[in-house]
């Protein structure tokens, strides 16, 4: 009875900290970025990304392909 105990004490534990931890992240978090278009203009390809606040924009040479999704600043 008291390893079961203390097996849902030790989880209780971690997960405080792990949502104490997500709830105080830093601004400077990085999130993903979807892609949603792209374009080709003459030699440069320009690719499109949403958050879910911005959008963001990556301007590659057109023989480059635009990744699906990027990290950017939050």
């Amino acid at each position: 009875m008291i390893k079961y105990m203390m097996q849902k004490t030790v989880v209780l534990v971690f997960s405080l900290i792990f949502s104490t931890t997500v709830a105080f992240a830093s601004s400077q978090t990085a999130v993903t970025a979807n892609l949603v278009k792209s374009e080709v203009d003459g030699t440069v390809l320009i690719c499109q990304y949403h958050t879910i606040k911005e959008t963001h924009f990556r301007v590659l040479f057109s023989n480059q392909t635009c990744p699906l999704s990027i990290q950017v600043g939050h």
